[in-house]
């Protein structure tokens, strides 16, 4: 998802592994169900058409493409359900007659990651604009990651302004490498974002949600009902400012990977600029 359109402002992010409650190819169908669902929901023009490519393994072949994710649903849902190597589908308004291209305005994927696929990673991409400022929008989008990981205690989870990046704005700070987050992602939290999927080992260790909503850095405080928390920063978007920020990672400091945040000269990260080991 790096080379996503820049109109895709708006990412939502969320890592599976082999503790999930449900098997992990029933849980990647209920994300590219639920994400067509709510986010791109049928009568949205701006999302009126829509394709779907599976490559089911690394090595390539035999891939799968769906023209109209919304009339072939149950073949999109069957090559999803083995838990593919690669997964996408984009939603764009329908063709005009003089055939010209049109950008998606929203995405949605799945990749096997990690050391033998040994995670996927989940991912929404759609387009803020002015709405990541509408309270009821942002709300949607959250509404949207708790009912899509219903069914699982995920590693990590994220919804980030700006950031389309696989990886994490404090993993590039710290220069960890993807491998080692994932490997490591039940014992340290991979950052904080405007909303932060914390799995259920980490948020026990800061004592839980009444804990966690006790600190006042949270808007809301969202238990998932196979385990871990959602931790939304603020109301809006546009409201986590560096205050939030700030607040957030104090929070979350003990679960936090040690070291000194850098500059990463690919991209701009945002992070507080102190080692959570020393917080």
């Amino acid at each position: 998802m790096d080379n996503e359109t820049p109109t895709m402002d708006v990412a939502l992010w969320a890592t599976l592994d082999d503790h999930a409650a449900a098997p992990r190819g029933d849980l990647l169908v209920h994300w590219f169900r639920t994400a067509a669902d709510r986010l791109f929901p049928a009568g949205d023009e701006a999302t009126a058409a829509s394709w779907a490519l599976v490559t089911p393994s690394m090595t390539g072949g035999g891939d799968v493409r769906v023209r109209d994710v919304r009339a072939h649903w149950g073949q999109l849902a069957d090559a999803l359900r083995p838990s593919p190597f690669y997964a996408a589908a984009g939603f764009h308004p329908s063709f005009h007659d003089d055939g010209a291209w049109v950008d998606d305005t929203g995405r949605v994927g799945g990749t096997r990651t990690g050391r033998g696929g040994s995670h996927t990673e989940l991912s929404v991409s759609v387009r803020g604009d002015g709405r990541v400022a509408d309270a009821a929008w942002c709300a949607g989008l959250v509404d949207f990651l708790a009912a899509a990981l219903d069914g699982a205690n995920p590693a990590f989870a994220r919804i980030d302004h700006r950031n389309a990046h696989e990886t994490t704005d404090l993993e590039a700070a710290l220069k960890r490498p993807l491998r080692r987050s994932l490997r490591e992602s039940r014992t340290l939290l991979r950052g904080y974002s405007w909303v932060t999927g914390v799995p259920a080992e980490l948020a026990d260790r800061l004592g839980g949600a009444a804990a966690l909503e006790a600190t006042g850095a949270f808007h809301a405080v969202r238990p998932l009902r196979a385990g871990g928390l959602l931790l939304q920063a603020d109301e809006t978007l546009v409201g986590y400012d560096d205050r939030r920020l700030e607040a957030v990672f104090r929070a979350l400091a003990p679960l936090l990977p040690p070291g000194l945040p850098g500059d990463d000269p690919g991209r701009s990260t945002r992070v507080v600029r102190e080692d959570a080991g020393t917080v």
